[in-house]
């Protein structure tokens, strides 16, 4: 008898907050006053949104504030309804295992990447730059095992420096 090997673990599909704030990070407007830093709308101005539309009480900031933050993991068809139609979308789009979700969800990664590049003080080196753009080409397990890879060898890097840390000799 052989042992089996190991499952890779499938990657979760976006939940509807998740698939909820990255259509939310799409709309967010440039801080004028910290270019390069974004201010996402709030749950009061999602739900006056909301309500603007479809009446008063349609839907409470708290309610949008928990589905943002996982308190409610699957709102009921009409609030699912309700947000969807606020971006002109079906509401398919918030089930994460729908193709409709997996395309728009996608899209508005590869619109934020290109949109929003990282500022930062210094450039990426090349080797990431790499890194990057061979990863991209991977299947959804493939970028799952890399970023485990990459894990590990932060911790074993982290290791590795405080074990340098209590070998080297002291300067009295």
């Amino acid at each position: 008898m052989t042992a089996e090997p190991h499952a890779q673990p499938q990657p979760q599909p976006p939940s509807f907050g998740d698939v909820l704030n990255l259509l939310l990070k799409s709309q967010a407007r440039e801080n004028p006053d910290k270019p390069g830093e974004f201010i996402l709308p709030t749950n009061q101005e999602i739900a006056n949104a909301i309500n603007a539309k479809h009446g008063a009480g349609a839907i409470s900031d708290e309610t949008i504030r928990k589905i943002r933050t996982g308190g409610i993991k699957s709102p009921s068809f009409a609030i699912a309804a309700l947000i969807a139609d606020s971006f002109g979308l079906p509401v398919d789009v918030f089930n994460g295992r729908s193709e409709t979700s997996q395309k728009v969800v996608k899209e508005v990664q590869r619109f934020l990447e290109s949109k929003r590049p990282t500022l930062s003080a210094e450039p990426e080196p090349q080797t990431v730059a790499v890194l990057a753009r061979t990863t991209r080409r991977l299947s959804p397990g493939g970028q799952e095992r890399v970023v485990r890879f990459a894990q590990q060898l932060e911790q074993i890097e982290a290791m590795e420096n405080e074990a340098s840390k209590r070998v080297a000799p002291s300067s009295d």
